[in-house]
């Protein structure tokens, strides 16, 4: 009974059926830096530059009153805001794009996988999800529970995935990480990523390369404790490289044009890579493991 009371969540293989809350995990992640990329943007030189450039428009080719001409600030910000807004919502409708057929995409072979992290609470539990203590288990470990699944109701609340990378062999991308907001800082993306990579590293993948945003700052935080290395920072554009015996590898550009459409955006872009058998080591000397 005592088993019965706690609140899991379990990180496992995906499900036929799972799309849909898989879709929507993606698409509050990625429409949640809306805030931080509008706010990122009002200190970028261009927003100050549309802003003088209009005020001048209004005032030499119209002949509107300073006054009037200051009042197109707000006009700017508000602009710039549906703009970045709406930047996030074709990204988002982008992004489920590959979610609506998960098998074809992220089960096409041995070589690729896509994880979900399922939250089981009781059913008479209504206490916010930022004030319970879960038990992060495995798919393996939870059968071995033997719950009654009628106590309990059951939400996705994080996905993550692995495919081939398309610019080097024997390289994979972890894709689509997300974390449904009220169940951030609960050690969830932490075991996801753990999980994709231990994957990795069974498939005999050299590294795990990765992109996300300046405004992703606690994804880039784990990135880096994970063992993700940054390497180059230019124009408030971060390149992150991985070093294998020592010798740092310097793609040339043509191998990054996969990513030109995502350097291009307006917030800054990290691409980012982690050495497999620096991650086991870890693991080795101390590394926590969903057991």
């Amino acid at each position: 009974m005592a088993s019965a009371m706690k609140s899991y969540i379990v990180i496992r293989d995906y499900q036929p059926g799972d799309e849909l809350q898989c879709q929507e995990v993606v698409k509050e992640g990625t429409m949640s830096t809306v805030n931080a990329a509008f706010f990122a943007g009002l200190t970028r030189e261009i927003t100050f530059e549309l802003m003088v450039l209009m005020s001048a428009l209004m005032f030499i080719f119209f002949g509107f009153p300073f006054s009037v001409c200051f009042a197109s600030i707000p006009v700017v910000i508000a602009l710039m805001y549906c703009c970045i807004y709406a930047g996030h919502s074709f990204k988002a409708m982008e992004m489920l794009g590959d979610l609506s057929n998960i098998p074809r995409v992220y089960m096409s072979n041995d070589h690729t996988g896509f994880w979900v992290a399922e939250v089981l609470e009781p059913c008479y539990n209504f206490t916010s999800p930022k004030n319970i203590d879960y038990s992060i288990i495995s798919q393996k470990h939870f059968r071995c529970l033997s719950l009654d699944l009628k106590q309990y109701r059951k939400k996705i609340i994080g996905t993550v995935g692995i495919v081939k990378s398309r610019n080097f062999e024997n390289f994979a991308w972890l894709r689509r990480m997300a974390v449904s907001s009220g169940y951030q800082r609960k050690k969830v993306a932490s075991s996801l990523l753990d999980e994709a990579l231990r994957f990795c590293a069974s498939k005999h993948y050299v590294a795990v390369e990765l992109i996300t945003t300046e405004c992703h700052d606690s994804a880039r935080s784990l990135y880096l404790k994970k063992g993700f290395e940054l390497r180059q920072i230019y124009h408030k554009k971060y390149r992150l490289t991985f070093t294998t015996s020592n010798v740092a590898i310097r793609p040339m550009p043509s191998d990054y044009g996969a990513f030109i459409k995502a350097m291009s955006n307006k917030t800054s872009t990290i691409v980012s890579f982690v050495h497999i058998k620096q991650y086991i080591s870890n693991q080795q000397s101390g590394g926590k493991c969903i057991k």
